[in-house]
């Protein structure tokens, strides 16, 4: 039977956690991988004289968010329609952004389209250019939902998340 998640809160969200669902643990073997491709990111993008990219940023911010907050991070996130799932159950959608120079991007860009399926809260990392994980925020569904929608393309601005959001790392 499918369980209840409970939030942070200890309330019970109305969503139902699918048993089948299947996640990754954040081992050290993930954790290496994960550095091995933010080096040859790195080092593409200083062969292209900073021109190209390999759009890793998603990825490693889920990786590097899961491990920092103690999550599992699904297998299949197309189909589940979240990220990753907390130590109680919460569904979780991830969004990244990184700087393409220094410490913070800027605050003017938007994120990447949010999933329509529903969650119990979405999580916004921030890496600086190097891809080291600096700020994570935190905004419930109740809260984030009405922005989203808001927007044609389900995708808010960076400013937009924050201002509704709580920091929540470090």
């Amino acid at each position: 039977m499918p369980r209840k998640a409970e939030t942070t809160s200890g309330e019970i969200s109305s969503m139902e956690i699918n048993p089948n669902s299947k996640v990754i643990s954040i081992d050290s073997e993930v954790l290496e991988k994960i550095k091995q491709a933010i080096q040859d990111a790195l080092a593409y993008e200083r062969a292209t004289s900073g021109s190209r990219k390999l759009g890793i940023t998603g990825e490693v911010g889920e990786v590097l968010i899961c491990k920092q907050l103690g999550l599992s991070m699904m297998l299949d996130p197309r189909s589940e329609g979240y990220d990753a799932i907390d130590k109680a159950g919460g569904r979780v959608q991830i969004k990244t952004r990184r700087s393409e120079s220094g410490d913070m991007p800027k605050k003017s860009g938007r994120l990447s389209r949010f999933s329509e399926h529903k969650y119990d809260y979405a999580l916004l990392g921030l890496l600086d250019s190097r891809y080291r994980l600096t700020k994570i925020w935190r905004a419930d569904y109740k809260t984030i939902e009405p922005i989203i929608s808001k927007q044609k393309r389900r995708n808010p601005s960076l400013s937009s998340f924050i201002r509704v959001a709580r920091l929540v790392f470090p």
